[in-house]
């Protein structure tokens, strides 16, 4: 699931409940696979499901925007990796109060690299959503295989 500004989902709800289903998706396939998540900074984590392809940095750049930088340390030709950004907010912080209840606040964003890309690679990923990543609780970055034309 790629999120962008064209393809949203209109429920927020149900947004919430496929970025978790995603999520948890990624963390059951690290735990059985040979992909790499790393914690580079609390709340903030990259992962890579791409043989040769680690993250070097996540950083929240802006109100709506993460920069990361990947590097690929395999033979030959780098592969084609698509690069998911999901954030998610604490209904008590989305509100700025702990008494209200509101809904979560779900923000994503998308880009894709082609084969062949230079390494190390430092780009941005603009995120949408009705939230700031500076309120984020969780922001998560997974490198997967681009299977796109």
């Amino acid at each position: 699931m790629i999120l962008n500004n064209k393809n949203r989902i209109s429920n927020p709800r149900k947004e919430f409940a496929l970025i978790s289903f995603f999520i948890a998706v990624i963390l059951l396939t690290n735990s059985f696979s040979s992909a790499v998540g790393q914690s580079l900074v609390p709340g903030i984590h990259g992962m890579s499901i791409v043989q040769g392809v680690k993250f070097t940095w996540v950083i929240i750049s802006s109100d709506k925007e993460i920069s990361v930088n990947l590097r690929y340390h395999g033979n030959g030709t780098s592969p084609p990796v698509t690069i998911v950004a999901t954030a998610l907010t604490n209904p008590s912080q989305a509100n700025g109060t702990q008494n209200q209840p509101s809904e979560s606040t779900t923000m994503g964003g998308s880009q894709v690299l082609k084969a062949n890309w230079t390494s190390p690679n430092s780009l941005t990923i603009k995120v949408v959503g009705n939230s700031s990543l500076y309120n984020a609780d969780l922001v998560t970055v997974v490198a997967s295989p681009y299977t796109g034309g």
